[in-house]
This record gives C-alpha cells, structure tokens and sequence, in this order.
C-alpha cells in the first residue's frame, strides 16, 4: 500500500487526514510486552480468575481510542479560530486554557480546542465563524481535567448519556443536559462521583 491509498482509504473511510491519525496515535500509551511480564505463579492466578491475553481485543480497543482521538483531532478549532469566535484575544485564551475553563489538547506542540464544547452561534457563508462554549462548562471543565484523563474520556463524559441527567425520562449526555439549560450540580456530583470513568 502506499502513501497515497493510505491518505485515500483514511479520507474515505474515517474523513480524517494522516496527520489527524499520527497525532492520535501519539496519545497511545507504547505497546511493550517485555514490560509487564508475569512470574508463572502470577499467570496462573491470573488465568484461573479469567484473565487471560487477549490480544484481538487489545487491538480492537486501541483502534477505537485511536479512531476518537483522530476525530477530536480533526474537528478542532485551533487557538486562533477560537480566539475570533469568541471574540476574545490571544491571552484570553491562554489564561483560559491555563485555568481548565477551556479545554486544550496538545497537537505536536500546538493547542487544539475540541468542538465539542462549543455551539456555533453563526457561521455565515461570508461571515467569520461565531462560537461560544456550552453553557455551564467553564464551571464543569476544571473538576473534570484535573484528573489527567484521557481526551477521550473526556470526550466520552460529555457526550454519552447519563442515567442520572434525565429529561423528559431520557438521559442525556452532560453537552445536551446544559445546552437545555438545566443546572451544573448534577454534573459536579457525577465528576464528584467518577463511576462514569470506569465505563
């Protein structure tokens, strides 16, 4: 295969550019097997419990947090497209990014903002891009990246259903809880809480 079926197959199958995919590789722990290697007495006990290798299942698992981190990657706003769309300066930003009220990644030494916690006000066809964050996340972000985890976890925080974050019965995720206006706490208590981070 070459570079250029790589590039096409990416772009056709995922709508991701390489780059997107080596960046979200690069957030993978390494794979090193010699560094976790069990007495035979751990492995049998490890084995009796159920806990055998599976090393499909660690690929599958790796390709999926690859596949979401290349897709936060690619949806990012960089610094300066947020900085015009909320209509602050470059500072602003930064101080804001420092402080956990806007979440960054690190993309090869520059931040990206991932999109997810915006709404696009206006995004005319000959008009600068508009945003604003989601209402409420300047007050969830900082309990949230204090953990140090992973930007999918984070992601998936913010956008899988809580059963806890019901409307009209339904649970929702916490981007759709605030965007309907209802209150942080809730959210607070489930970062307080952190079962989330397990599943």
């Amino acid at each position: 295969m070459t570079t250029d079926e790589l590039d096409q197959l990416l772009l056709d199958r995922f709508n991701l550019h390489r780059s997107d995919l080596i960046a979200a590789l690069k957030t993978l722990p390494a794979h090193r097997p010699w560094a976790a290697t069990l007495t035979a007495d751990e492995a049998r006990l490890l084995d009796d419990a159920g806990f055998t290798e599976d090393p499909e299942t660690y690929a599958e698992i790796a390709a999926d947090i690859t596949a979401h981190m290349a897709r936060l990657y690619s949806s990012a706003y960089t610094a300066a497209e947020v900085r015009e769309g909320l209509g602050v300066n470059d500072s602003r930003v930064r101080q804001r990014r420092l402080a956990h009220t806007l979440w960054a990644i690190n993309d090869g030494g520059t931040w990206v903002y991932p999109a997810i916690q915006f709404e696009i006000v206006d995004r005319g066809h000959d008009k600068p891009l508009k945003l604003k964050q989601v209402r409420g996340l300047d007050e969830v972000l900082p309990a949230l990246l204090a953990r140090e985890l992973h930007p999918t976890a984070v992601a998936g925080f913010l956008m899988t259903p809580q059963p806890e974050l019901r409307i009209d019965g339904q649970p929702k995720s916490v981007r759709e809880w605030l965007l309907h206006g209802e209150s942080v706490e809730p959210v607070r208590d489930l970062i307080e809480i952190g079962e989330w981070a397990a599943t």
